[in-house]
């Protein structure tokens, strides 16, 4: 494997694996370019930010550099509908997510420090990935949105373009000739109708020993299927005869 381009369309979500992501990513030797679909924000731009390089399509909206916590407390409706619960706990914070009863202040304090802890990484990060003093990367968090060729010029993102144009710089950070064809690895790898269906690729053969001519219809159905979902294979030339 020359380099790797790195596909996110990610609103966020868990901060705890976005930096798991990230953690591989500022890990990882060879070249690694981020290429950005329709949305690269919070947790999808956290694991953009180690990249070498950071594409963002002209539809893109990324940043929102910020975190938010919190929980739904519904005590009450319980109450109203006839759900009791027994609680045990141990220390005087072990029931801060508990959705029965809103946060005490010690449980607020400790969960403001975490979600302040949080953020504080984001930024410092942020900022040592995209080459920026943490004063102005501070200035473009907050939270903030913003559309690619705003992220562009505040130095969020380093070049308009699409997942093509991504795999182009790929090769040329991996030093390939640029008319070189190069063979994708697409991960994870699509799956088949059947693993989709039934998880198991290898379950074809006993199925096959079942209902006689249904292993090949499988086999059938799973080529079809990643004609689609490869758009290499649409390249090489092959004959296809339908019966």
């Amino acid at each position: 494997m020359a380099a790797i381009v790195l596909r996110i369309d990610s609103p966020g979500g868990s901060a705890i694996a976005s930096d798991l992501i990230w953690r591989e990513v500022v890990r990882i030797k060879k070249p690694l370019i981020a290429s950005m679909g329709d949305v690269a924000g919070s947790g999808g731009y956290y694991i953009a930010m180690a990249a070498g390089k950071i594409f963002a399509e002209p539809d893109t909206l990324t940043g929102s550099i910020g975190v938010i916590g919190g929980k739904l407390v519904a005590g009450k409706l319980f109450d109203k509908i006839g759900i009791t619960t027994e609680i045990i706990s141990r220390g005087k914070n072990s029931g801060s997510l508990s959705m029965l009863t809103p946060f005490s202040p010690t449980e607020r304090e400790a969960w403001t420090a975490m979600l302040d802890e949080t953020y504080r990484q984001f930024v410092s990060k942020a900022a040592a990935g995209r080459h920026i003093s943490q004063q102005r990367l501070e200035s473009l968090a907050q939270g903030r949105v913003y559309t690619c060729r705003m992220a562009a010029a505040n130095g969020l993102i380093d070049r308009l373009g699409t997942l093509q144009d991504a795999i182009a710089e790929a090769k040329r950070a991996a030093h390939l000739p640029a008319g070189q064809k190069v063979e994708l690895l697409i991960l994870p790898k699509p799956k088949s109708i059947f693993e989709q269906l039934f998880g198991d690729s290898g379950a074809s053969a006993d199925v096959e020993s079942i209902l006689p001519g249904m292993g090949r219809m499988i086999r059938q159905a799973a080529f079809w299927q990643r004609v689609f979902a490869e758009p290499r294979l649409l390249l090489m030339p092959c004959r296809i005869e339908l019966k």
